[in-house]
C-alpha cells in the first residue's frame, strides 16, 4: 500500500518524508480506528482511506516528528474511522430494513447483496417508486416527510414504497438464481 500512496506525493524528499511519517504513524493510527470501529478489517480500511487523504495534502507537513504532525494524523485518522463506522452503519440498517420488510428467495442476502449493488437497484426502479425508496432507505424519511417533498398523500408514498419493494425483491431474486 505504500507505493500507492507515495504516487501521490510528488518530489523524493516528500516521499521519503512520507516513508518516515507512514512507519512513526502506522501503529498509532491503527490503534485509533480499531478503538472506534473494534475490528481489524474496517480499522485497516480507515486507516488507509485516512493515509490517502494525508498523502494528498502531505505538502502541508512540515515536521514528521512534531507534536503537530502527531495531532494531525490522529485527527484525520478519527475522521476515516468514523465515517466507515457510518457507512457501515447505514449498510447494517439497510439490510435489517430490507431483511424484514422484504421476503427473500435466498437467506444470504445480506452477505451477497453490497451496499452499492443495492442502492444501483433502488436507482433502476422506475422514477415514482426510486425516490419514495430511497428517500426512506437512504435518508430515512418517514412516508408523511416524503408525500410532503414530493406533493403526494403519505398514503400513496406508502403505496409507491410497497410496490418499489416488490420490484426491488424481484431484481435481487433474479441476481441470486
Amino acid at each position: 500500500m505504500l507505493q500507492i500512496y507515495l504516487t501521490l506525493i510528488d518530489t523524493d524528499e516528500e516521499k521519503h518524508k512520507f516513508i518516515v511519517f507512514y512507519e512513526q504513524y502506522r501503529k498509532l493510527m491503527f490503534y485509533i480506528a480499531k478503538e472506534i470501529l473494534k475490528e481489524d478489517q474496517l480499522s485497516e480500511d480507515a486507516v488507509q482511506e485516512a493515509f490517502l487523504r494525508i498523502a494528498k495534502n502531505f505538502h502541508k507537513i512540515d515536521s514528521v516528528t512534531s507534536h503537530k504532525t502527531k495531532a494531525f494524523a490522529v485527527i484525520i485518522t478519527r475522521n476515516a474511522a468514523i465515517d466507515v463506522y457510518n457507512k457501515e452503519k447505514k449498510i447494517i440498517e439497510i439490510n435489517q430494513y430490507l431483511s424484514e420488510t422484504i421476503e427473500f428467495e435466498s437467506e444470504n442476502f445480506t452477505e451477497n447483496t453490497s451496499y452499492e449493488k443495492l442502492l444501483g437497484y433502488i436507482l433502476e426502479l422506475p422514477e415514482i417508486y426510486r425516490d419514495v425508496l430511497y428517500l426512506n432507505l437512504v435518508y430515512d424519511y418517514q412516508f408523511n416527510e416524503i408525500a410532503n417533498l414530493l406533493g403526494i398523500s403519505a398514503e400513496n408514498a406508502r403505496k409507491r414504497a410497497q410496490r418499489g419493494k416488490k420490484m426491488l425483491q424481484k431484481k435481487i431474486n433474479e441476481e441470486l438464481i
